[in-house]
This record gives structure tokens, C-alpha cells and sequence, in this order.
């Protein structure tokens, strides 16, 4: 891969060729000003042959610019134009050398980077297909078992697992960018959290986020929180086959996302309880380098959680 342009040889010298015309006109449009400095207006035309094209075209510019120089505008007296044009010579030299250098740094850079970019691409596929495969296990084993408890923690594991999966659907088509869109995330898997409780609860969930990006790793730590949140809403606030909503509201504020989780259940407990989920929840938390809250509200309960995310 190729940081600018690789034309023929001929082109490329052609065009170099034609900078050095263009110093060459614009030094005498401007010879009044200039006839004291004849060879700074060929020095842009180096540069340019150089970043444009190669080390090569630097080198011939360097060269027809000083030939010009010499028989147009430098006195014609020997003692007191060859210093100048040994530093001109050397200054062009160098501008050449140093540009080749830094184009092949970054055609190096550039190669690199369109192979990682490949090798994530790759990675992201090999996962989605494993962890597609976890979930048709986990959901075989939970079919083929009779015990309601193993099939309980079967499916919660599936759900956490869903989480992670749906991430990476997201990054189907931006794995180079590795950033998901969390309002489309969260609708989502509340979608599917919903999908899954139909017929068993009569629970509905809301959903309202803004418009956040965050990068991959962070949305699968919300997602789990949320996922968790909304859960533990389904387990405790709507006892007996009550009826109910369950609303996710996330926001923005500066360089934190705040989740809210609102319920219109029985209420916050006494005591919260120190299950998986809720470690789960605390685990994410910390991790993220935030806090959660939890508040009783005149029907149901608010837990609210605050994390720092990377932009």
C-alpha cells in the first residue's frame, strides 16, 4: 500500500520538471524582490517533488533547480557562486533523503495498520461464531435437563452471554472503527430481554437513550449492567406474576454515562440482595470507575448507576 501516488518514472520527472518551471517563472516575475535570494523559490519546488513523489524526483529537481540558478541568476563571477550552490545542492539533498525516509515510514505504518484492521476482522468473525456456538450448547443442555434450577442458571447464562454477542453484531460492519452505537445496542438487547419474558410476565420495558457512542468493550460492560439491572427488576419488584414496566434511561453527561433503571414494582427491599447479578453489577461498576445508587420512589424502585466512558 502506497501513502500517495505511484505514477511512472517518466511522469514523475516530467512533473518534477514542472515545479522547477514554475520556481523557475515565478523567480523572474519576482526578480526585484528576489535578486538577493535567487535559489529560495526552487526550494518548494524540491519539497513538493519529493513529498509528491519520491526520493528520485527530489533528487532531479534539486538538480535542474540549481542548473537554472546557476545560469540564470547567480552572478556569473565562480568564487562567489559556487558556496551557494554547494548549499543549495546539500539542502536539496537532504530535503529528498528525509522525505523518502518519512514516506517509507508511513507506507510501512499504513501496511501495518491495514493488516491489523484484517486480523481484528477475522478475530471478530472466529468470536461471533464461537460464542454462537456457546449459546446453541447452553440452550441444548438446558432443554435436555429436567432440574428448573439448572435450566434457571442455564438461561441467565445465556442472557449475559447474548449480551457480549450483540456487540459484535453491531460491529458486523464497523469492526475497524470498533465502536458501537449505545441507543441501538440498548433497544436492542431490551428488545430481546423483552422477547424472552412475553408470555411468562406481564412486564413491559421502556427504553430512552441518546445518542452515545462508546467503544466495544465499554457497551458490553453497559450492556451487562443494564442487563442486569432490567433482570433483577423482573425478579424481585414484580413478585407473583404481577404486572408492571420496567424503564432504562441513559444519558450522557460529559465524560460519564449515567444508566437509570426504574421500576413501578413493590418497592426497593430492606435489603439488597447479594446475588451473581448484583456482584456482576458492582464488578462493572468498579471497573468503569463508577457508583450506583439505589432509591425508593413513591411506587417502585431506581437503582442508578454512573460509569466513565472513553470518547
Amino acid at each position: 500500500m502506497s501513502v500517495t501516488p505511484r505514477h511512472p518514472v517518466w511522469v514523475r520527472y516530467l512533473l518534477s520538471l514542472g515545479l522547477v518551471g514554475l520556481a523557475f517563472v515565478a523567480n523572474l516575475l519576482l526578480d526585484d524582490q528576489l535578486r538577493l535570494y535567487p535559489l529560495i523559490p526552487f526550494i518548494p519546488a524540491i519539497f513538493l517533488a519529493s513529498v509528491i513523489f519520491d526520493r528520485g524526483s527530489g533528487f532531479l529537481a534539486t538538480g535542474a533547480s540549481a542548473a537554472l540558478a546557476a545560469r540564470y541568476f547567480i552572478p556569473p563571477s565562480p568564487g562567489a557562486a559556487i558556496l551557494p550552490l554547494l548549499i543549495f545542492l546539500a539542502s536539496g539533498l537532504c530535503i529528498a533523503a528525509v522525505t523518502e525516509a518519512l514516506r517509507t515510514t508511513l507506507e510501512k505504518h499504513s501496511e501495518a495498520k491495514a493488516y491489523a484492521d484484517v486480523l481484528m476482522m477475522e478475530l471478530a468473525h472466529r468470536t461471533r461464531n464461537d460464542l454462537a456456538t456457546i449459546i446453541s450448547i447452553l440452550r441444548l443442555q438446558a432443554r435436555s435437563d429436567s432440574d428448573p434450577a439448572v435450566q434457571a442458571a442455564i438461561t441467565s447464562a445465556l442472557t449475559r452471554i447474548e449480551v457480549v454477542a450483540k456487540v459484535h453484531d453491531r460491529l458486523r460492519d464497523t469492526a475497524v472503527n470498533s465502536t458501537v452505537d449505545l441507543a441501538s445496542y440498548l433497544e436492542a438487547l431490551c428488545g430481546s430481554l423483552s422477547d424472552f419474558h412475553r408470555g411468562l410476565r406481564p412486564i413491559a420495558i421502556r427504553v430512552s437513550c441518546e445518542e452515545i457512542a462508546v467503544k466495544s468493550s465499554q457497551a458490553a460492560s453497559v450492556g451487562l449492567i443494564v442487563n442486569e439491572l432490567v433482570t433483577n427488576a423482573f425478579k424481585y419488584a414484580f413478585p407473583e406474576g404481577r404486572s408492571g414496566t420496567v424503564e432504562v434511561d441513559v444519558r450522557s453527561r460529559n465524560e460519564k454515562v449515567v444508566i437509570t433503571v426504574r421500576d413501578n414494582g413493590i418497592g426497593c427491599p430492606a435489603e439488597a440482595k447479594s446475588g451473581l447479578g448484583t456482584r456482576l453489577i458492582k464488578l462493572m461498576t468498579a471497573q468503569m470507575k463508577g457508583s450506583m445508587t439505589r432509591a425508593p420512589m413513591a411506587q417502585g424502585c431506581q437503582v442508578q448507576v454512573v460509569v466513565v466512558v472513553e470518547r
